[in-house]
Protein backbone atom coordinates (compact mmCIF):
# COMPACT_ATOMS: atom_id res chain seq x y z
CA UNK A 1 0.00 0.00 0.00
CA UNK A 2 1.36 3.65 -1.08
CA UNK A 3 2.42 6.17 1.56
CA UNK A 4 0.07 9.46 1.53
CA UNK A 5 3.80 11.39 0.60
CA UNK A 6 3.62 8.72 -2.67
CA UNK A 7 0.84 9.56 -3.91
CA UNK A 8 1.29 13.26 -3.07
CA UNK A 9 4.21 14.65 -3.57
CA UNK A 10 5.59 17.69 -1.30
CA UNK A 11 6.77 21.49 -3.21
CA UNK A 12 10.34 19.92 -3.71
CA UNK A 13 9.32 17.19 -5.76
CA UNK A 14 6.96 18.91 -7.82
CA UNK A 15 9.70 19.57 -10.80
CA UNK A 16 10.11 16.22 -11.08
CA UNK A 17 6.46 15.61 -11.29
CA UNK A 18 6.58 18.19 -14.50
CA UNK A 19 9.18 16.28 -15.80
CA UNK A 20 7.83 13.27 -16.36
CA UNK A 21 4.56 14.41 -16.93
CA UNK A 22 6.13 16.33 -19.92
CA UNK A 23 7.96 13.05 -20.76
CA UNK A 24 4.54 11.18 -20.86
CA UNK A 25 3.12 13.58 -22.73
CA UNK A 26 5.74 13.20 -25.97
CA UNK A 27 5.59 9.01 -25.51
CA UNK A 28 1.59 9.26 -25.40
CA UNK A 29 2.20 11.59 -29.10
CA UNK A 30 4.45 8.54 -30.37
CA UNK A 31 2.07 6.05 -29.63
CA UNK A 32 -0.67 7.78 -31.30
CA UNK A 33 0.97 8.19 -34.48
CA UNK A 34 1.90 4.58 -34.11
CA UNK A 35 -1.43 3.54 -33.46
CA UNK A 36 -3.07 5.37 -36.06
CA UNK A 37 -0.20 4.14 -38.94
CA UNK A 38 1.22 7.40 -39.16
CA UNK A 39 -0.74 9.16 -41.32
CA UNK A 40 1.33 12.47 -40.53
CA UNK A 41 3.60 11.40 -43.05
CA UNK A 42 0.52 11.22 -45.33
CA UNK A 43 2.04 7.72 -47.02
CA UNK A 44 5.57 9.14 -47.44
CA UNK A 45 8.15 6.54 -46.88
CA UNK A 46 11.74 6.91 -47.43
CA UNK A 47 13.38 5.28 -50.42
CA UNK A 48 16.09 3.51 -50.20
CA UNK A 49 19.72 5.05 -50.31
CA UNK A 50 21.05 4.88 -53.64
CA UNK A 51 23.74 2.97 -53.52
CA UNK A 52 26.10 5.56 -55.96
CA UNK A 53 29.64 3.92 -56.49
CA UNK A 54 27.29 1.22 -57.96
CA UNK A 55 25.07 2.75 -60.08
CA UNK A 56 25.44 3.39 -63.95
CA UNK A 57 23.62 4.13 -67.01
CA UNK A 58 19.95 4.49 -66.84
CA UNK A 59 19.61 3.56 -63.42
CA UNK A 60 22.24 6.48 -61.99
CA UNK A 61 20.29 9.03 -64.27
CA UNK A 62 16.96 8.03 -62.65
CA UNK A 63 18.46 8.29 -59.15
CA UNK A 64 19.83 11.49 -60.24
CA UNK A 65 16.95 13.27 -61.35
CA UNK A 66 15.03 12.39 -58.65
CA UNK A 67 17.57 14.60 -56.49
CA UNK A 68 17.38 17.11 -59.52
CA UNK A 69 13.72 17.52 -58.84
CA UNK A 70 14.31 17.66 -55.48
CA UNK A 71 16.47 20.44 -56.01
CA UNK A 72 15.21 22.65 -58.08
CA UNK A 73 11.49 22.71 -56.58
CA UNK A 74 12.31 22.59 -52.95
CA UNK A 75 16.20 23.30 -52.07
CA UNK A 76 16.45 25.98 -54.86
CA UNK A 77 13.61 28.41 -54.07
CA UNK A 78 13.28 27.79 -50.36
CA UNK A 79 16.88 27.99 -49.13
CA UNK A 80 18.47 31.55 -50.03
CA UNK A 81 22.32 31.57 -49.97
CA UNK A 82 22.49 27.99 -48.86
CA UNK A 83 21.50 26.54 -52.31
CA UNK A 84 23.22 28.97 -53.89
CA UNK A 85 26.46 27.65 -52.90
CA UNK A 86 25.48 24.18 -54.61
CA UNK A 87 28.33 24.26 -57.29
CA UNK A 88 26.62 23.57 -60.62
CA UNK A 89 28.46 20.56 -61.13
CA UNK A 90 26.72 18.83 -58.48
CA UNK A 91 25.62 15.87 -60.17
CA UNK A 92 29.27 15.06 -60.90
CA UNK A 93 30.48 14.42 -57.69
CA UNK A 94 29.49 11.32 -55.44
CA UNK A 95 29.77 13.48 -52.48
CA UNK A 96 27.40 16.23 -53.12
CA UNK A 97 25.00 12.82 -54.62
CA UNK A 98 25.34 11.20 -51.18
CA UNK A 99 24.55 14.63 -48.96
CA UNK A 100 21.28 15.88 -51.39
CA UNK A 101 20.03 12.87 -50.94
CA UNK A 102 19.85 12.24 -47.08
CA UNK A 103 19.37 16.16 -47.46
CA UNK A 104 16.06 15.29 -49.61
CA UNK A 105 15.08 11.98 -47.78
CA UNK A 106 15.11 14.06 -44.15
CA UNK A 107 13.63 17.11 -45.41
CA UNK A 108 10.41 14.87 -46.71
CA UNK A 109 10.05 12.71 -43.65
CA UNK A 110 10.21 16.57 -41.38
CA UNK A 111 8.18 18.21 -43.80
CA UNK A 112 5.23 16.21 -45.45
CA UNK A 113 3.30 15.74 -42.28
CA UNK A 114 0.09 17.38 -42.01
CA UNK A 115 0.59 18.15 -38.69
CA UNK A 116 3.38 18.97 -36.49
CA UNK A 117 4.97 17.47 -32.95
CA UNK A 118 7.46 19.02 -30.70
CA UNK A 119 9.68 16.22 -31.81
CA UNK A 120 9.28 17.19 -35.16
CA UNK A 121 9.41 21.28 -34.67
CA UNK A 122 12.76 20.10 -33.19
CA UNK A 123 13.98 18.19 -35.71
CA UNK A 124 13.11 21.05 -38.16
CA UNK A 125 15.59 23.32 -36.38
CA UNK A 126 18.36 21.06 -35.89
CA UNK A 127 17.81 20.18 -40.12
CA UNK A 128 17.41 24.14 -40.92
CA UNK A 129 20.49 25.49 -38.30
CA UNK A 130 23.09 22.97 -38.10
CA UNK A 131 22.68 19.93 -40.86
CA UNK A 132 21.81 22.12 -43.67
CA UNK A 133 24.64 24.78 -43.27
CA UNK A 134 26.98 21.55 -42.71
CA UNK A 135 25.84 19.87 -45.86
CA UNK A 136 26.01 23.29 -47.84
CA UNK A 137 29.80 23.76 -46.55
CA UNK A 138 30.43 20.05 -47.72
CA UNK A 139 28.91 20.72 -51.49
CA UNK A 140 30.83 23.75 -51.96
CA UNK A 141 34.25 22.55 -50.58
CA UNK A 142 33.73 18.93 -53.28
CA UNK A 143 33.81 21.20 -56.02
CA UNK A 144 35.78 24.83 -54.79
CA UNK A 145 38.55 23.22 -57.00
CA UNK A 146 37.27 20.47 -58.93
CA UNK A 147 38.07 19.67 -62.57
CA UNK A 148 34.43 21.46 -63.56
CA UNK A 149 35.34 24.45 -61.79
CA UNK A 150 38.78 25.02 -63.54
CA UNK A 151 36.86 24.41 -66.97
CA UNK A 152 34.20 26.78 -65.90
CA UNK A 153 36.64 28.87 -65.48
CA UNK A 154 38.93 28.53 -68.44
CA UNK A 155 35.76 29.13 -70.48
CA UNK A 156 34.90 32.31 -68.98
CA UNK A 157 38.62 34.24 -70.11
Amino acid sequence: MSTPEALFPGPDAMPAVLLQLAELSGRVQVLEDLLAGEPDLAGYRPVAAPKWWLLEGDERARAIARLAAWVEQVYRPSYGHLAARLPACWAEHDLCLHVLDWLAELWSVLYLRTRRSPSTLAGQAEWTIRQLPSAADLMAAEARACEHARARIGAVR
